[in-house]
C-alpha cells in the first residue's frame, strides 16, 4: 500500500475509555478521554453480513493509516471516532512496510440493525 501525505484527508479522534469503580468496587466503563486527534487515511477493505434468525449483523473492517507515532500510544481497547462512526482496533497497530513513517491500525465497525 502506498500512502502520500496529501491522502490524509480524514479527521480521526482516538478516545480511551475510562474505567471507574462503582459502589461495590467493580470497575465499570465510564466516559472516554480524548488521547489525540490527527489526519488519517481511512480505507474500508472488508465487509461481512451475518443473517441469523435473531438479528442481522453487519461488520465493516477499516484500515486507518496515520503518521507514525509509537504503537504503544494506541491500545486495542481504544475507540477511533471517524465521521460519527466508532471503530475499535482489531489488532495492535503496526508500522507500514516496517518503516517509521506510517502507522496502520486495523479496525472494525460493528453495525446492528434495529
Amino acid at each position: 500500500m502506498y500512502v502520500n501525505i496529501g491522502e490524509l484527508r480524514h479527521r480521526v479522534t482516538v478516545l480511551r475509555p475510562r474505567a471507574e469503580p462503582d459502589a461495590s468496587g467493580n470497575l465499570v466503563a465510564g466516559d472516554c478521554d480524548e488521547v489525540f486527534s490527527c489526519w488519517a487515511k481511512v480505507l474500508p477493505f472488508a465487509t461481512k453480513i451475518t443473517d441469523s434468525t435473531a438479528e442481522m449483523v453487519r461488520e465493516v473492517d477499516y484500515r486507518v493509516v496515520l503518521r507514525y507515532r509509537p504503537p504503544s500510544v494506541i491500545r486495542t481497547e481504544d475507540i477511533i471516532l471517524w465521521q460519527g462512526r466508532k471503530l475499535s482496533p482489531a489488532a495492535p497497530p503496526y508500522p507500514l512496510d516496517g518503516k517509521r513513517r506510517w502507522l496502520v491500525i486495523e479496525c472494525r465497525e460493528l453495525v446492528e440493525d434495529a
